[in-house]
Parts: C-alpha cells; structure tokens; sequence
C-alpha cells in the first residue's frame, strides 16, 4: 500500500496534471463537489420545511378532531379524563365551527369561526402566539379574533365592528339568516390561506349563536406527542369514547403539503444522484485516459517486479483522491450555503422588492435545517459510487503487458 500511495503521488506531480487527463479529473472532482453540495442544500431545505410545518402550521391547527356528527356532545370533564388515559395524549379542548360570512363597508368574505375555550385553546395549540395583540388572546363574549389577511381585505382595524352572517342553526341556507356584530379585538397570523378564512370567537359565544345548552358543543381537539403519527393512533384514541364521533387527523387538511414534502425529498434524492453519479463515472474515463497515457511507466514497473495488486491500488486511489477531494468541498460548501440560505433569500426579495413565498405558504422565508443523517448518506453513497467507478480502470491498467509496450 506504502508503494502505491508514493506512486500515486509521482503521477500526481508528473506530466498527469497538464494532460488530457488531468483536466477531466478535475471536471470530474468539480461535477462531484457542486452535486453533493446541490444535494445537501435541497435536503436541509425540505428539512426546513418540514420542521416549520412541525413547529408552525401543526403547532397551531388540531392534531386530531373527534366531532359529533348528529347531536351535539356533553359533558366536557367526562370526555377529557377518558381521552386523557391513553398514553399519546397530552391534552384536550372542546370546541364548536360556525360557517359564516363576515361583511365591513361593503365588502364580504366566507370563514370559519372557531368558538374556543381560551385557557383550554392555549394547551392544544399555539395559535396564541400569532395573535397580535397580546391582550386579544383572553377574549370576551361580543369579541372576534380574525386572520390578518382576512381583516386586511376587509379594511378592519382593531375596535371595528363586523357584521357576521350565519345561517339559522340546524339549516346551512343563507336564505333565513343570523345577523350578529362583533367588535375586532385582534388578529392571527398563521400564514398562507389560514389567514383568509380563520376567526375565533368565545366557545360561550358560539354555543348561543348554535342554541346549544352552556355544556354542549360540536367536538374535541387533541394533542398527541407524536404529530406525525397522528392518523396511526386516531382510532386507538377514539376508542375511549362512548359516542359516536366521525375523527378527523391534520392529514386530512394539511396532508398534501406534507406529501408534497415528502415527494420532492425523493426526487431531490433521484435526481442528484444521478448527477453524482454522473460525475463519478467520469472518473471512469479519466482513468482510462491515464491508464493509456502512463502504459509505459506501468510497463516499466511490472518489469521492476510491481505486482497487478500494486497497479490496481495505485489507480483506485488516484480515483478515490479525486471522489474525496469533490466530496469534502461539496460538503463543506453545501453546509455553507445551508447556513446562510435563509439570508440569501431575504437579501435577495429585498432586492427584487417581491417574497414569492408570502401569502402562498405558511412561512414567508426560506428555511433551512441540516441533518446529520443527510451528510451521512451523501458521503456513503458517493464515495461508493466513485469506489465502484474505479474498479474497471485499475483492473485495466493490471492487465498492460509490458512485452507490447516496452517492444515499441
């Protein structure tokens, strides 16, 4: 092996470098570091979007819902210490849905108020944290809490009233309508369409509006410690209930944008690949090259006694120099561009004077979360990608005889 690194480093230093040869081994390491550093940015960036899914939009919408399909459920206490027996949840509030338009100076918009228990609210969902302002989150009987960019659209400001239009309870016609006016004491920014059709009003608000007594409501929202393995233990969960309730997980409302997640993870993963694979396997051709550029040294050597082993290592590492040197600056500049992506985008929609992720998402920056796992594969498959590609050549350049070539 001592024999075949100092080789190594003799072809390093010879003419290799200013050949034909050298120049694709150094397209070859440069297609390796810009692929693995291509990779490694799409993959913290789906890691980001992933994780402010998690962090954001799940944190604020129910994990799963469990709703009354013909008459209202009672008995709040009741329902609580039954769900609260299994060991996934960690907390239940009650809650009731209202379709209704909201109407200010002419101007109208369908939403969905959401009457809630604020104390109860804030232990299944951190929509608290996005209501501006503060002093909004405990609200009143009388009181709205509306999207931002629901109330913007309306042209509200805070104190405003809003005239909201429900159908009488138990039709869904807007034919025989309810008229109430709320006051806006605040508004919720969660991002994306949320904000366009999202209110919340008392929970004793909504029971009047529904006609319900002052313990009935609509449904249950629960929190469960794994939110990606919410539709798994759903059903295990509403077992513990002796009503009939229809259940509801976030897969159903915000599922395909964790799939769409998930799907551009996999095409991220082919498609990069394969571009490493590409520039790995140039590594086959620059081998080649040098296999037929050095015939002579590699005769002479065979000559002096250097085994085929010798011949083969001294190429798998000239190849394996190459992956390595692509692979730690793809790594290191794809790190790089990780970190300071987020910046970058910010810098560069200053710029342009334009978020095209504002309004459209449920964040308006680009997130970016490295993942030690992600390093991992990366390294391990390239390198055995560029290892694999080595093979054929070094085999090749055992074979040289030096009769044939020392002959001429």
């Amino acid at each position: 092996m001592s024999l075949s690194v100092y080789l190594v480093k003799g072809f390093r230093r010879g003419k290799g470098e200013k050949s034909v040869s050298g120049f694709f081994s150094k397209s070859s390491t440069i297609g390796i570091s810009l692929g693995v550093a291509v990779l490694i940015l799409a993959l913290s960036v789906i890691n980001g979007f992933e994780f402010a899914l998690k962090d954001r939009l799940l944190s604020v919408i129910p994990h799963i819902e469990y709703y009354a399909p013909s008459k209202p459920l009672d008995n709040f206490t009741h329902h609580q210490q039954r769900l609260l027996t299994h060991p996934e949840v960690k907390a239940v509030a009650p809650y009731i849905k209202l379709n209704a338009m909201v109407s200010h100076k002419g101007k109208m918009h369908g939403v969905v108020l959401k009457g809630i228990n604020p104390a109860l609210e804030q232990t299944v969902s951190k929509s608290a944290e996005y209501i501006t302002p503060k002093s909004s989150i405990n609200l009143a009987d009388g009181e709205v809490v509306l999207g931002k960019a629901l109330a913007e659209k309306l042209a509200l400001s805070l104190g405003d009233t809003v005239t909201v239009l429900l159908p009488e309870p138990g039709t869904q016609s807007l034919a025989s309508i309810n008229r109430i006016n709320l006051t806006l004491v605040g508004t919720i920014n969660l991002g994306g369409q949320l904000d366009m059709n999202y209110g919340q009003i008392t929970l004793a608000k909504a029971q009047q509006l529904k006609r319900f007594s002052n313990t009935e409501f609509d449904g249950l929202q629960v929190k469960v410690a794994d939110v990606f393995a919410a539709r798994q233990s759903a059903l295990s969960i509403g077992q513990s209930l002796d009503e009939l309730v229809y259940i509801e997980t976030w897969y159903r409302s915000q599922g395909n944008l964790y799939q769409d997640i998930q799907m551009v993870r996999l095409i991220v993963y082919i498609t990069v690949f394969l571009i490493v694979a590409v520039a790995s396997f140039n590594i086959v051709s620059t081998l080649i090259m040098e296999v037929k550029e050095k015939q002579s040294s590699i005769a002479i050597l065979k000559t002096m006694g250097a085994t085929d082993g010798t011949i083969i290592r001294c190429f798998l590492l000239q190849g394996v120099h190459q992956a390595a040197i692509g692979l730690a600056l793809g790594l290191a500049f794809g790190v790089l561009l990780s970190l300071t992506i987020s910046d970058i985008y910010i810098f560069l929609s200053e710029l342009l004077g334009k978020n095209v992720l504002s309004g459209v998402y449920f964040i308006d920056y680009l997130p970016s979360e490295i993942n030690i796992k992600d390093l991992v594969i990366t390294t391990v498959i390239t390198f055995t990608m560029a290892v694999v590609a080595c093979i054929y050549p070094a085999v090749k350049a055992s074979k040289t005889d030096p009769a044939k070539i020392l002959g001429h």
